[in-house]
């Protein structure tokens, strides 16, 4: 039974992403890396690489694609020409804020049934679980029953 819920709730969380990234038109890297230069307004590139873990040479491909559809600009540091500053242009904040948006309203209508003490026994319980996760590959390590 509890299997079958988990496998419930894992296919309306893909639904999210799938519809996410269908209506955003970029992939799940690309959405996530204008989400933290969004935040930031202003960004390093290496800042952008070591907080999302991602290496600088996928990174600048990432980049190159938002620079193309006009969702980002980069700029060189006038003091330090090695130095490529990222910020998000007015499409890239808007597709920023259409995502927020659509999150709100996936959790909104996710929790509708529950009333607001439940919703909040939810999210504690969600982020006591995320919490204790640091390495999701052990996830898959059995332990005893």
């Amino acid at each position: 039974m509890s299997q079958k819920i988990f496998h419930r709730f894992l296919s309306l969380l893909e639904y999210k992403k799938e519809y996410q990234l269908k209506s955003s038109a970029l992939n799940y890297t690309q959405l996530h890396v204008l989400e933290e230069i969004y935040k930031n307004k202003e960004i390093k590139t290496l800042e952008i690489s070591k907080l999302m873990d991602i290496s600088p040479s996928t990174l600048i491909g990432v980049l190159d694609e938002l620079e193309k559809k006009g969702l980002i600009t980069r700029e060189r540091q006038k003091n330090d020409k090695r130095v490529v500053v990222v910020s998000a242009t007015e499409a890239g904040s808007s597709k920023v804020e259409q995502h927020f948006t659509e999150d709100k309203s996936f959790l909104k209508n996710l929790t509708a049934s529950l009333s607001q003490e439940e919703k909040q026994q939810f999210f504690q319980l969600m982020k006591k679980i995320t919490d204790s996760i640091d390495q999701p590959e052990k996830l898959f390590i059995q332990m005893g029953d």
